[in-house]
């Protein structure tokens, strides 16, 4: 093959002639060396198209990509590939991207002596595999025109190598989610003019601030250094990263106030500095409008939320729990048309939540629980159908729950214990068929209705303790594991049959109105660990 290669060419005619057969015995080449790297690989299911006697035409095998008749691309991620990466990779010459993500046990330390030899490869994902041991030293002798380094969700450990930031062409370094330690060479990353996409998180690096070498790196469109010991405030300098997009420093010890610039950034559409101890107050004025998500939740901020919020139109997430925040939740939060989960626990809001919450929006999930709110749940809550939980717990939330739950047939949870709820819980939400858990308990014996006989199929949960309920335990609930119903009118018998409800561990229903005896099938409750009937009106003897 490569003497014919390297005839030199004569005349046109010979010319054609000599490129024909120069791309045809490459093809050839390419397509025995797919069959060694499937044999490589053990003849895994996942490549039985990668059989010349099925398929003659290697370019139409799964996961590979040509041009000209020649491989140039193999994308071969969930193709539960085992063992190490087969040295015969390499010999498709014109590779350009190699992409083994997701095989999970694909195993073995970095392929150095291999993947060195790809001079043309300019992506290259091994994430979210077995790979193990310390990066190479000499790991920029990689091909110099490698884009994409993507080498996160490993078990690679040690320090990284400044030869990592010797790649000048990248534009994009993924390490995160592997178990490096020590420094992480931010003054040689910082050189890297053309990265774009900077991924370091969840490694043990040694304690230090966000590095001001990369404010260098203003190309950069995420930079993400979540879980990995970073001390400090975050840098005034880092406002030179104009072209960000999503920024995310959670999970660190990060103190001091979020910077300005932060709530002015044009393009920032992820914010993410959950999990720190920032301080400080919430921005009155925000223009950050692109924002997609705002997640600061497990900080020590205060301060109320801005009206400014309700013109993020974009945003989907507002996640601020566990904080020192005040005042009323803002009406226009109400009004934002994406909006999907909203996670307000454990601040000190008080007022009434925003009167069409729900209604512009595919709410999906609300927790607003361990506050000071009052006043009733919007009826526009599930307007859209979409809503999934409802987490509202210990407040002083008042009034009838919607009359739309009783459609809501997506709600899995429903936690509102510790208000001052009232009128007739809505019987049809019992029959919701997603719904898993319900807590209703301790709202001042206000709750009234009927507990039905047959309740949704996948309840696990029922606390509905000190309520006005009455009707009977549920006769019908294979998946319900804990039932709480203590000081209700509950008034009818114990079921008969008691098998039913094989995956009770918890209970209790003390000081209802039970009548008749305590069937023998209880003995059939094999998984019961607490059982409370006092308080009732039992008779016969105990099983």
């Amino acid at each position: 093959m490569s003497n014919i290669c390297l005839l030199p060419v004569v005349i046109g005619g010979v010319l054609l002639l000599l490129a024909g057969e120069c791309s045809s015995q490459l093809a050839a080449g390419d397509r025995d060396t797919l069959v060694a790297l499937r044999k490589g690989w053990g003849n895994p299911r996942s490549l039985t198209s990668w059989d010349p006697a099925s398929a003659i035409d290697h370019c139409s095998w799964d996961g590979v990509t040509c041009g000209g008749r020649v491989v140039m691309e193999l994308s071969l991620h969930y193709m539960s590939l085992t063992g190490t990466v087969p040295a015969a990779v390499c010999d498709l010459a014109n590779l350009t991207r190699l992409d083994l993500s997701y095989n999970d046990v694909l195993s073995g330390a970095f392929p150095a002596a291999t993947l060195y030899r790809c001079s043309r490869l300019r992506f290259l994902d091994l994430s979210n595999n077995g790979l193990d041991g310390a990066l190479p030293h000499d790991i920029g002798s990689l091909s110099p025109a490698m884009e994409h380094l993507n080498l996160s969700m490993n078990s690679f450990f040690g320090t990284v190598p400044p030869a990592v930031a010797s790649l000048p062409a990248l534009r994009s370094l993924l390490l995160d989610t592997n178990g490096f330690t020590g420094a992480y060479q931010a003054a040689e990353i910082g050189k890297l003019a053309g990265l774009e996409c900077l991924r370091l998180s969840g490694n043990e690096f040694a304690p230090a601030p966000v590095p001001v070498a990369f404010a260098k790196l203003t190309k950069l469109t995420y930079l993400g250094m979540s879980e990995m010991n970073i001390i400090g405030e975050i840098r005034e300098a880092l406002s030179s990263l104009t072209e960000l997009t999503g920024l995310d420093l959670s999970t660190n010890n990060l103190t001091g106030v979020i910077p300005a610039w932060v709530w002015r950034h044009e393009k920032l559409e992820y914010l993410h500095l959950s999990h720190n101890s920032l301080t400080g107050e919430l921005p009155r004025n925000v223009t950050t409008v692109n924002l997609i998500e705002i997640d600061l939740s497990i900080n020590q901020l205060r301060g109320e939320m801005s009206e400014d919020f309700g013109n993020l139109r974009n945003l989907t997430l507002l996640s601020l729990y566990m904080n020192k925040i005040t005042g009323t939740i803002p009406a226009s939060i109400g009004l934002l048309p994406k909006l999907s989960d909203i996670l307000l626990f454990q601040n000190n809001l008080s007022g009434e939540l925003p009167p069409e919450l729900g209604k512009h929006s595919p709410l999906s999930s609300i927790d607003i629980s361990n506050n000071n709110l009052s006043g009733p749940l919007p009826e526009t809550l599930c307007a859209n159908g979409k809503l999934i939980g409802i987490f509202a717990s210990t407040n002083n939330i008042s009034g009838n729950l919607p009359a739309n739950l009783r459609d809501c047939i997506l709600l899995t949870h429903l936690v509102l214990p510790n208000n001052r709820f009232s009128g007739d819980f809505p019987e049809k939400i019992w029959l919701l068929p997603e719904l898993v858990m319900v807590k209703i308990q301790n709202n001042n014996n206000n709750f009234t209705g009927a507990l039905p006989a047959v309740i949704s199929p996948n309840i696990q949960w029922i606390e509905m303790g000190n309520n006005m309920f009455s009707g009977s335990i549920p006769r019908t609930a294979i998946t319900l594991r804990g039932f709480w119903a203590e000081n209700n009118q509950l008034d009818c018998e114990l079921p008969a049959d008691m098998s039913k409800l094989a995956n009770l561990t918890d209970l209790s229903v003390p000081d209802n109105r039970i009548t008749g005896p305590i069937p023998a099938t209880i003995k059939l409750l094999l998984n019961l660990k607490s059982l409370n009937l006092s308080g009732n009106q039992l008779t016969g003897p105990i099983p």
